[in-house]
């Protein structure tokens, strides 16, 4: 089944960590991958203004994901340490993924929530870009054992951003990151990507 998502005010914060950090939280047989020459953790943010999962519409969300980068079988890949969503995302668990119930706000200049607080000034004048970051196709997180999906990205225009205010990380620390120095933050306004329910686990 065909899961489609149009994305509002998507917001990429990355940082650079030590590698034997990304390693210590990945599962076997996963492993640490840099990306763009460097070991980076993420958190990404979204609005969910519609879809549709086959023929039924999806209903508006917000979602957070904290992200690692990691090899699977031989493919780089996005390895998600928790995914959060407001109440009308929780419907995706019945097609198997990954979702937690949170309270938290995602809107264009303000993502807060969950122990995380990013203000940021976008920069439409010049034109970002997510790097690799933006172009994995495959994701992996644990339910029974590790499960899979394949991502097909559309467009999406990006901009430089900044942030603000002092930043919080919180679900990052937990896991033991050592968040040096702000993030590197980039946004679409608009995006979309489709993907299919997830793949059976990998036992």
């Amino acid at each position: 089944m065909v899961v489609r998502l149009d994305l509002r005010h998507l917001l990429l914060a990355t940082w650079t960590v030590d590698p034997a950090a990304v390693a210590r939280v990945l599962p076997e047989p996963l492993e640490p991958t840099e990306v763009d020459g460097e070991s980076v953790v993420s958190i990404v943010s979204f609005r969910v203004r519609g879809g549709r999962v086959g023929r039924l519409p999806v209903a508006p969300f917000s979602q957070i994901n904290v992200r690692v980068y990691a090899v699977h079988q031989g493919e780089p890949a996005v390895f998600f340490l928790r995914s959060y969503v407001t109440l009308l995302g929780l419907a995706g668990t019945l097609l198997g993924a990954p979702y937690r119930p949170a309270w938290f706000r995602v809107r264009r200049g303000h993502t807060r929530g969950l122990g995380i607080q990013l203000r940021y000034r976008v920069d439409e004048s010049a034109e970002g870009t997510p790097g690799l970051l933006g172009r994995h196709e495959l994701g992996v997180f644990e339910g029974i054992g590790l499960r899979t999906i394949r991502v097909r990205r559309g467009p999406a225009r990006w901009h430089p951003a900044e942030p603000v205010a002092p930043v919080r990380a919180d679900p990052l620390v937990a896991f033991g990151f050592d968040l040096e120095g702000p993030p590197r933050l980039v946004y679409a306004p608009e995006a979309a990507f489709e993907t299919d329910a997830p793949a059976p686990p990998l036992l």
